[in-house]
């Protein structure tokens, strides 16, 4: 059995390269004939010396005896040699089938098992809405990826790929059609959860990305551009811990060179093993170079995926209950008819803390917990910083007089 993978099975461990595995299959079939042909040589030789020993005994019995004698050898040495002949013929004919035999399809080198297993796991999503502006509306339809993680249906993909649709339909890799409904949705970390209704679906087998290294297999495979779904393209980890924006948020990603186009987003990434390792993020790829992807590290998205089928949403997450905005100059300020640079509540959430606490647009924040501040980043590692449940002191101004609001900090529930 000749192995594509070193024995073990482990992702970390350095598998044969295919040409390896090639150049040794080439190896052991020249090995094998050219041990088949030392066989004939041998044999042949032997055949040989026996019809010269057998002649010359014949020869020490009688002058008259001589012909005759020859005659009979040689035809039987010619008889032997020919059965011997036929035999070997034979033999060479076994080694060479076997040879061929063990060299099937399932032992070629290459990912064609590993992808077999996991091809079914991977759909291809189409999303259609509407944009409507002053004048008139239209449609819009995007495509992206997506992986079932359930055999009942759930789907994980990106957020960017279903955001602003209204119908979603998800195409398996057998063909079949289904209309899929969104379960929830996190911005912070572009994840999204769809469902369909169906039964013994195909699903994916988590795996581990915390123990990565930079050289470790990728298998991509997703539906890019929208038209080519099951598309498998295959690489090595390129880098470790990229911190990658997008639509104004920071994300934690490893990288790959595996090819990624517009209509992977939401794909797969998969292992040697054939395990999920993360999601793909097409929108984070490089446009203008080559050999750039960035993947979600599988291990950050679990939680997600499992509090957004349970709640709906991402728990434990601090909110402050109300948005802000930064005012960097006094031509600014004037602008917006407001005194200071800093801070401003530029609009309080409905039915929340901060609106039972009394904060109001247009508030200025001075301080928060003694500590002054002059931009929301700072407000909200802060806020980052604490739990739900937990309180902050709010210094606000409002009509050229100062107060402190003490606001408790609740949970977000996008």
């Amino acid at each position: 059995m000749i192995y594509p993978f070193a024995k073990g099975g482990s992702r970390t461990q350095v598998p044969l390269s295919p040409m390896t595995v090639l150049k040794r299959k080439i190896l052991y079939r020249k090995t094998a004939l050219a041990l088949v042909f030392i066989l004939v040589i041998t044999a042949l030789s032997a055949c040989g010396s026996t019809s010269k020993t057998d002649l010359l005994e014949d020869k020490s019995t009688s002058d008259s005896e001589t012909d005759s004698s020859s005659e009979v050898s040689e035809l039987n040495t010619s008889e032997e040699s020919k059965v011997t002949e036929e035999q070997l013929d034979k033999e060479v004919s076994k080694v060479i089938e076997s040879i061929y035999a063990n060299s099937s399809d399932g032992e070629r080198a290459g990912l064609s098992s590993v992808i077999e297993s996991i091809e079914d796991s991977v759909v291809a999503i189409n999303v259609t809405g509407t944009v409507s502006n002053y004048f008139y509306s239209y449609p819009t339809e995007g495509s992206g990826s997506g992986v079932i993680i359930s055999e009942d249906g759930y789907i994980v993909t990106n957020n960017h790929v279903i955001t602003g649709g209204n119908g979603i339909t998800v195409f398996l890799n057998n063909g079949d059609t289904y209309n899929a409904t969104l379960v929830g949705a996190d911005d912070r970390t572009d994840i999204a959860v769809l469902k369909i209704e169906g039964e013994n679906l195909s699903a994916a087998k988590w795996g581990v990305s915390s123990t990565l290294r930079v050289g470790d297999y990728a298998i991509a495979i997703g539906n890019p551009l929208g038209e080519y779904q099951g598309t498998v393209t295959f690489g090595i980890v390129s880098a470790l811990n990229r911190d990658i924006t997008i639509d104004g948020e920071t994300m934690n990603m490893f990288q790959v060179d595996a090819a990624v186009n517009p209509g992977n987003s939401g794909g797969g990434l998969f292992d040697s093993n054939g395990t999920l390792i993360g999601i793909v993020s097409a929108k984070s790829s490089v446009t203008t170079g080559e050999g750039l992807g960035f993947v979600l590290p599988i291990d950050s998205i679990k939680p997600i995926v499992s509090d957004i089928i349970q709640y709906g949403y991402v728990t434990g997450r601090p909110t402050l209950g109300f948005k802000t905005a930064d005012i960097t100059s006094m031509a600014s300020a004037a602008f917006n008819g407001v005194n200071w640079i800093g801070v401003y509540v530029n609009g309080v959430t409905k039915g929340s803390n901060a609106e039972t606490a009394g904060l109001q647009f247009r508030d200025y924040i001075a301080s928060v917990d003694g500590e002054s501040i002059k931009t929301s980043d700072r407000l909200y590692e802060i806020l980052e910083s604490k739990s739900v449940g937990d309180t902050l002191v709010l210094e606000i101004w409002r009509n050229n007089l100062s107060f402190d609001v003490i606001l408790i900090i609740e949970e977000e529930k996008n």
